[in-house]
């Protein structure tokens, strides 16, 4: 019940509510709101549709539900800080053994450094002037400006990485387009340099796999859809997933068909790209031309 009240006291405080004003507006005492949130009271499964219905994130109810009913164990997936709606993928890449990405335009979170993380979250949002500094990294509670809600993202960013550095963790296979190295949100030349190195230094572990594409126009093969990923899973009576990385959230697809589709876009964009084993030199001299 405490991960279900930490996550709507998160959820009121980004849009902006008081716990008075939330109250009115979903017809409820501003005494039930305090109890609710400090785990005082478990809500009813009818006022917790009505908060999230009233925060903007009505569409997510199932997933909050099964805390409620505790249907399911929560993990670090759960916390509030993570939004609602990336949530359930997060839990899939968590408990995946293999995971196949490939991004068009973008570094794929797990590989990602901390300055591209937060520079990819900010393009995804409306322009804000930061505050003066350093962003902080060890603080932060919920806010409401553009430029917390893109520092928030960054961290959760930053914890998904880590499944990479499990004893058993999954294994990463990703296929990356030139632009997304060569022409990435960031101004600064060596945080440029910085997360190329990052890919080049993850490409020598042996449980990551990293290829480059080459263009289109030397392939014949285009893959002209969203960003997306294939899960696989440890337990063998459980089928592949495809997860298509749209601008507003993930959208995990379970159809066969769909993911057949798209293991066959995967394996001619594997097959068409620079192998694997080529991938430092490729590295290397992507690395020369942002040196210049």
């Amino acid at each position: 019940m405490s991960v279900v009240a930490a996550r709507l006291s998160s959820l009121r405080a980004w849009s902006g509510l008081s716990m008075a004003s939330a109250a009115q507006a979903a017809g409820l005492n501003t005494s039930t709101i305090f109890r609710i949130e400090h785990g005082l009271v478990a809500p009813r499964e009818a006022t917790v549709r009505t908060l999230l219905e009233l925060y903007g994130q009505g569409e997510h109810a199932p997933r909050l539900l099964s805390l409620l009913r505790e249907e399911r164990v929560p993990g670090w997936y759960d916390a509030p800080g993570v939004p609602l709606g990336l949530s359930a993928y997060l839990e899939l890449e968590d408990g995946a053994q293999v995971i196949y990405t490939y991004g068009p335009r973008l570094v794929p979170p797990l590989l990602q450094i901390p300055a591209y993380a937060l520079a990819a979250a900010l393009s995804a949002v409306p322009p804000v002037a930061p505050p003066t500094g350093s962003p902080s990294w060890s603080s932060g509670e919920p806010g409401g400006s553009a430029y917390e809600r893109a520092v928030e993202a960054a961290r959760v960013v930053a914890v998904r990485r880590e499944v990479l550095d499990r004893p058993r963790g999954p294994h990463l296979w990703a296929v990356l387009d030139r632009p997304a190295l060569l022409d990435p949100p960031l101004h600064r030349p060596e945080e440029r340099i910085a997360q190329l190195d990052a890919v080049a230094m993850a490409a020598k572990q042996p449980h990551i796999a990293v290829q480059v594409a080459r263009p289109s126009a030397e392939t014949g093969f285009l893959y002209q859809g969203p960003p997306f990923t294939l899960l696989r899973f440890p337990e063998r009576s459980r089928s592949d997933v495809l997860v298509l990385h749209l601008l507003h959230a993930p959208i995990v697809i379970e159809d066969r068909r769909r993911v057949e589709e798209h293991q066959q876009a995967f394996a001619r964009l594997s097959l068409s790209a620079h192998a694997v084993d080529a991938t430092p030199g490729v590295l290397d001299e992507l690395r020369g031309t942002l040196l210049g």
